[in-house]
């Protein structure tokens, strides 16, 4: 035990500034949700969140994997990262019209009852994010962490300073809190392109070729149908409960699954530098199966003991932060710590999966784990309400760990006990 948890501190110490954005961005997320959770009813804290799910939903189908195309290809391609990077972010640009238009279609035919103003503030700002995104990728793949460990702090400083501060000083409404969003998360992108710009990765629109970025889309289209897949069915339970149930039991059910997310600062900030570090490797199995072999035992020790205290303590914690209107939350949080070990190891098996390029294979688990979730979900949701939601998303989680972890054992061709 002595062993791994040195080896858990030295890859903290490795991956700092990995480290502390994922530390930031769950905490800065915790707090605004905790806020709007707190200070608005069931009702509207249940409508943003069914729109920033469905907002972050059209974002994630239109960008086709091309963040991790991206982070990919310039760890592997450095000398020819502005090319690359200019055109997936012009692409991008390009998405934006069909995105807005998804988005519109969507308010006015499933959710009419939100007021349209939410839903367009929002929808905006998740596309700045995700254009956000492309630039962390890019930073990534030079394993650059600490410019976006700054750019961030900037620009969520900004936005919870007057998100606070207009909420109960000048009384914002919701509106105007949402707006707040979208302008920290324009100044992060502007943030972003400057520091891309300082560390040579330059935006020059005379970079875009057609031909280039047709290649790009080409080599991309099956690990953003995986990237598409997978998110679906991460999400697909908001949206099933908000048309099946109502928008008070997404927001019973976010509660407990924000925190569940949540566990993932144990852990993830390590696989984050990982991805890069498989695709360079991708050509050496063995040095691929020692990655495996490291993370992995790595990854169950922190998982079991995360799921413990989450087990253990969820009545405490829901209580403290979300007062007693979110009891029951605290059974649901139950159920979703049982998932937290193979949340943990999905995120690894996907990422070595994703990193030798094995897309396709990604892909095909992703899309049965989905149908799994969807099924499940409708066959028993308006039965069992929120508790169903809770179970079918581990056993999503299980399943889609059990075949990845198969696959790659298979690819490739090692045990583990082989010695290292």
């Amino acid at each position: 035990m002595n062993t791994k948890i040195r080896k858990y501190i030295r890859l903290i110490s490795e991956s700092k500034y990995v480290f502390f954005i994922n530390v930031s961005d769950r905490l800065f997320s915790f707090v605004i949700f905790l806020i709007l959770a707190r200070n608005f009813s069931y009702e509207n804290y249940g409508e943003v969140i069914t729109v920033f799910t469905v907002a972050t939903i059209f974002s994630t189908i239109l960008d086709l994997g091309f963040p991790a195309y991206l982070q990919r290809g310039i760890s592997i391609d450095k000398l020819n990262s502005s090319a690359i990077f200019t055109n997936v972010f012009v692409i991008y640009l390009f998405n934006f019209l069909p995105f807005l238009i998804l988005c519109f279609l969507t308010s006015h035919f499933i959710y009419s009852n939100i007021p349209i103003n939410i839903f367009g503030v929002i929808c905006i700002a998740m596309y700045i994010s995700s254009l956000v995104n492309v630039c962390n990728k890019s930073l990534s793949g030079m394993f650059n962490f600490k410019s976006q460990f700054i750019t961030f702090i900037i620009s969520r400083s900004f936005i919870v300073i007057f998100f606070i501060t207009g909420l109960y000083l000048i009384k914002f409404d919701l509106n105007s809190l949402l707006a707040v969003i979208l302008i920290g998360f324009f100044l992060h992108l502007v943030l972003q392109l400057w520091f891309l710009d300082t560390n040579g990765i330059n935006l020059k629109l005379r970079s875009f070729e057609i031909k280039f970025s047709k290649f790009i889309i080409k080599s991309t289209i099956p690990l953003g149908i995986a990237i598409i897949i997978n998110f679906l069915y991460d999400k697909i339970d908001i949206l099933l409960l908000s048309k099946i149930l109502d928008f008070t039991k997404v927001a019973g059910y976010n509660i407990a699954y924000g925190l569940y997310k949540t566990s993932s600062l144990a852990f993830s900030f390590i696989l984050v530098s990982g991805y890069s570090r498989v695709s360079f490797l991708s050509r050496n199995k063995k040095g691929v199966f020692l990655f495996l072999k490291k993370y992995f035992y790595i990854l169950c020790v922190i998982c079991v003991i995360t799921a413990f205290i989450l087990i253990i303590f969820s009545h405490f914690i829901i209580q403290l932060f979300y007062s007693s209107r979110y009891e029951e939350s605290i059974p649901v949080l139950k159920v979703l710590s049982v998932g937290i070990l193979a949340f943990g190891l999905n995120n690894l098996t996907g990422i070595i999966l994703n990193g030798i390029g094995m897309y396709k294979t990604v892909m095909y688990i992703t899309l049965f784990g989905l149908l799994v979730n969807v099924i499940l979900n409708i066959l028993f949701i308006p039965k069992f309400g929120i508790m169903a939601a809770a179970a079918i998303t581990v056993i999503t989680e299980y399943f889609v760990f059990f075949f990845e972890f198969y696959y790659l054992k298979k690819i490739l061709n090692l045990s583990f006990v082989e010695t290292t």
